[in-house]
């Protein structure tokens, strides 16, 4: 059986490294597995899509344009090329992950029977699930991979078949997220007794950084040794985030900037970290930052949004609160009190992630629809 799975994008955002996960992971598994990513970079010097899978053993090919966005002429150009492709190389499948790339395969194939097309949907939010787009998946796509409860249960609100719908426990890498390794807190300079919170999200303004650092400055007042990371980047860190812990009397004596941290560098900031903190989900809906967390054995404070309430347990594996600071200190100054707590839900975490973000069986579970299909 052979597999195309394509990628619409050369950026690493937020579907990217599920998707192409999945795809080295069934190459890995003896799977006939091509993936085809975007070859069409702007002004960017790297092709990070490729950069990416080729670190994990995948050589991806650069043959068609594959915008992320809707483009005319790209997109006239991929359909044909697209279509002579799938004449050519006989595949048996073809495993979509982003709106445009499933628009090219269902035009692609236009008229034909293969190959037939699996779409895997990242979206958490149920409404950006609409009647359209649930019709159009039911009349061009042969099975539908989702992560969310939310989205499953919108699909079939819209009729959508229940047995060409598939629901995944999203994965991580656990070789690589783990409870057990090295801790970034000397090369930090911080101390064994320090209490340290971390936060990794792009800084982006409807991510809630004056939340954040409303509790940061009540959580310094209340625990002289609390300091918090804020791992990433963003370019407005400066105005939402540096400048208000500046004016707040935080900066370099409670909060922290890292960066952006990539390698085993970061696994490694993790598990420095005694809680974790999530406050609004970025471009991957399924939190990704959330589960490489609680891997590494780091009990997670969470908002209710999305489906985050799928992945953090409370009182096993963290806490969910209301999008205030007082509970967001509540929770902390709680857990800070209680080190028997966190090593509880430290265990549990790392437990519960080995029990449920598994990519073997992920990679299992789709071969097994590859099969059936």
């Amino acid at each position: 059986m052979r597999i195309l799975h394509l990628f619409s994008n050369f950026k690493w955002t937020g579907p990217a490294e599920p998707a192409v996960a999945l795809a080295a992971g069934l190459k890995r598994a003896g799977q006939d597995v091509v993936l085809r990513s975007s070859a069409y970079t702007k002004d960017s010097p790297h092709n990070f899509v490729r950069d990416e899978a080729r670190a994990r053993g995948l050589e991806p090919i650069l043959d068609l344009a594959l915008p992320k966005h809707r483009s005319f002429w790209r997109n006239a150009f991929d359909t044909r090329k697209l279509r002579a492709i799938f004449a050519a190389e006989k595949f048996d499948l073809v495993h979509t992950h982003l709106p445009n790339d499933f628009r090219l395969a269902q035009r692609a194939r236009r008229g034909a029977e293969r190959p037939k097309i699996v779409r895997s949907l990242y979206d958490t939010d149920p409404e950006a699930i609409g009647v359209h787009l649930a019709r159009r998946l039911a009349r061009e796509a042969e099975a539908v991979i989702v992560f969310a409860r939310a989205i499953e249960e919108r699909l079939r609100s819209f009729g959508f078949p229940a047995e060409r719908l598939v629901r995944l426990e999203p994965a991580v890498d656990l070789e690589r997220f783990t409870a057990v390794g090295p801790s970034s807190r000397a090369k930090l300079g911080l101390d064994e007794k320090d209490f340290v919170v971390g936060i990794v999200a792009r800084v982006q303004a409807h991510r809630r950084f004056d939340l954040l650092l409303d509790a940061a400055a009540e959580l310094a007042r209340r625990i002289p040794r609390f300091k918090l990371l804020v791992i990433g980047r963003g370019t407005e860190i400066d105005e939402l985030a540096k400048k208000p812990a500046e004016q707040r009397g935080l900066l370099d004596k409670h909060v922290f900037f890292p960066g952006y941290v990539t390698g085993e560098a970061y696994p490694a900031l993790l598990r420095a970290l005694d809680a974790k903190i999530y406050l609004v989900p970025g471009s991957d809906g399924t939190a990704r930052a959330v589960r490489e967390a609680l891997a590494c054995g780091v009990p997670v404070v969470a908002t209710k949004r999305g489906m985050l309430p799928e992945l953090v347990e409370p009182g096993r594996t963290g806490e969910l609160i209301d999008e205030s600071s007082a509970a967001l200190v509540a929770v902390l100054e709680k857990w800070h009190a209680d080190p028997a707590l966190r090593r509880r839900l430290a265990e549990n975490a790392a437990a519960t992630a080995r029990a449920r973000f598994s990519l073997a069986q992920q990679v299992e579970a789709v071969r097994a629809l590859y099969a059936r299909l």
